[in-house]
């Protein structure tokens, strides 16, 4: 029998023994954990400030090209105005007769 209490004497202690290193393990490994959490919020701070950035350039630069396009017109509109009017026109007729193309109503296809 001392054999038997022997040998769980000694599987509990090798129990106790690797549940002390897991803990010590865990201890050791929590500051660098830690830093690379930190490090790894760092990234993300500064991709997300990226793509703000980018956002806000490609925002103003939209903005350049909308006023651009805004004084185009408007020169176009002094300085040909029969040009300017025609242009406005045919627009005008692009977009009433695609409206109509997209209110008409379109046959189902029936099931078979």
């Amino acid at each position: 029998m001392t054999d038997r209490k022997s040998v769980s004497d000694k599987v509990d202690a090798l129990g106790v023994g690797l549940s002390d290193t897991v803990h010590d393990l865990m201890r050791e490994a929590r500051p660098m954990l830690h830093q690379a959490t930190d490090r790894m919020t760092e990234r993300v701070s500064e991709m997300a400030q990226h793509g703000v950035d980018a956002a806000c350039s490609g925002k103003r630069e939209m903005q350049n090209q909308a006023h651009d396009l805004s004084d185009h017109a408007a020169h176009m509109i002094r300085h040909e105005p029969f040009k300017a009017m025609l242009i406005a026109a045919g627009v005008g007729a692009a977009v009433v007769a695609l409206i109509g193309v997209m209110s008409r109503p379109h046959p189902h296809p029936h099931s078979h």
